[in-house]
């Protein structure tokens, strides 16, 4: 009941940024997804520089500022007995480790939200909401949660790299003032361009710690690559289905196994649930990449059937009344985007909708 009053209040009054989409209701990960891969089509396009840095929290929750959270409450004009109940929630929380049957002494909790409440992820996204504010003008940013993205675009890379540096120290001053702090091992930064003439990789320091530039990295469960192949995701979706298929190997034996019905379904909850997820974004690469995971259906399906290896697949996808993964994409972006089209407060909008 807190939680929700509080929620209420927070997007009543829009003090929550458009940019978090984190335990939002009507925002999913796919807004910020779609977003960046936006973002990087189109300078690829104008043939431009993109520079993304991907940021990472060091033991996010755990090391939320108590007071900060009571002062982000404040200023957003709460008073009376709310902020009384949040402040009794935050304080007086002791911890203590078990090593098999013997426990350490008692410790108390100084910093952090308890984790495994409701309220603790409501109260989180309000203290980190201001890492907003602290980007500098023209800079792209996404926020999910804990996941952080800053993106830019120009001609030129030194242009990228003094916009970038200006707000990456801007950065570096938030986290200090709030109580954060990034994992220098686990910032990353990647580049993209479709520029044949050699230039150089951007330079940039956060906390006097040189950015690595990467070939990919994984964000928001998609793994995002320099040239937008999406061929390192389709290849680690490619194995995550193999590892679960093994189950449906294993349990759809003839004698003993288990139904038809029941291979589906785990088919479905196991298997599709994993091509499904993120598919309106990697569905954009070319159409031989994307037939890589083709086997994986055709072989699922042959085993929640039990048909012969050599049947078509055209025919299994209609015996199990399952679409080909190509067109269920296309099923699930139109899907998304009309259901995109009725909101139009989401931060992906403009760059699929023009007003």
């Amino acid at each position: 009941m807190i939680n929700s009053r509080l929620v209420c209040y927070l997007e009543r009054n829009k003090l929550i940024s458009p940019m978090q989409c984190g335990c939002r209701k009507q925002r999913s990960t796919t807004n910020h997804l779609l977003r960046l891969e936006s973002f990087a089509r189109e300078v690829i396009a104008q043939r431009q520089h993109a520079v993304g840095v991907f940021f990472d929290f060091e033991k996010a929750y755990e090391s939320t500022w108590k007071f900060g959270i009571m002062r982000d409450l404040h200023n957003a004009g709460l008073s009376g007995r709310l902020p009384l109940f949040i402040e009794s929630f935050l304080k007086n929380r002791q911890f203590h480790v078990r090593l098999g049957s013997s426990y350490s002494d008692l410790f108390d909790q100084e910093m952090g939200v308890p984790q495994g409440s409701i309220l603790s992820v409501t109260l989180f996204g309000l203290k980190i909401n201001s890492i907003v504010n602290a980007v500098s003008f023209g800079v792209e940013c996404s926020l999910y949660d804990d996941d952080f993205l800053i993106c830019y675009r120009s001609k030129h890379i030194h242009i990228v790299e003094r916009q970038f540096q200006q707000c990456l120290n801007k950065l570096a001053d938030w986290a200090d003032t709030n109580g954060f702090k990034f994992s220098p091992s686990k910032v990353v930064c990647i580049h993209s361009c479709k520029l044949r003439k050699p230039h150089p990789e951007p330079t940039l320091l956060l906390n006097g710690t040189p950015v690595p530039v990467v070939e990919e990295t994984k964000f928001l469960g998609v793994v995002f690559d320099r040239k937008l192949s999406f061929i390192p995701h389709i290849k680690h979706l490619k194995d995550k289905c193999t590892k679960a298929l093994n189950l449906l190997l294993v349990l759809a034996h003839t004698f003993w196994g288990a139904d038809q019905e029941t291979l589906l379904h785990l088919y479905r909850s196991l298997i599709r649930s994993k091509l499904d997820y993120g598919c309106i974004v990697y569905g954009s690469a070319r159409g031989t990449y994307l037939r890589m995971l083709d086997p994986i259906q055709n072989h699922a399906l042959y085993l929640c059937l039990g048909a012969y290896r050599t049947s078509p697949a055209s025919s299994l996808c209609v015996e199990a009344n399952e679409p080909p993964l190509y067109f269920r994409r296309k099923k699930l972006s139109l899907q998304y985007c009309l259901k995109l089209s009725c909101k139009l407060q989401q931060p992906c909008i403009r760059y699929h909708f023009q007003f």
